[in-house]
């Protein structure tokens, strides 16, 4: 069974010292919860974690040539997320209505699956 990424995101959300990192990546984690219907988007995906804080937060998804990444800043401005593979490449803001932006990001990941 796959994990839901929202509750594996969380758990290192909690663990965040920088709090403007951690209510970014709060907020989209829970609108990923509340998007996210089919979790069979991340199965056999390896997730990886990166934090250089008070600066960054990453969560990285792969699978083969598949990379799906959440990118937390200190200037939520410059916050991204992207979903490349070896024939596609996305990328995007996660802007104030991270809404829109979870959705090409869940978009954007099956568009690359196909």
């Amino acid at each position: 069974m796959t994990a839901n990424p929202a509750d594996i995101m969380r758990s290192y959300i909690i663990d965040a010292e920088t709090y403007s990192l951690a209510e970014q990546a709060g907020k989209f984690c829970e609108v990923l919860r509340e998007q996210l219907s089919d979790l069979s988007l991340f199965e056999d995906f390896e997730f990886t974690f990166y934090s250089d804080e008070p600066y960054e937060l990453s969560f990285i998804w792969d699978r083969g040539d598949i990379r799906s990444k959440l990118t937390f800043l200190g200037d939520k401005d410059d916050s991204t997320w992207s979903v490349t593979s070896s024939r596609k490449r996305f990328r995007g803001a996660i802007g104030n209505d991270m809404a829109s932006s979870c959705r090409t990001f869940l978009s954007s990941m099956n568009e690359i699956m196909q």
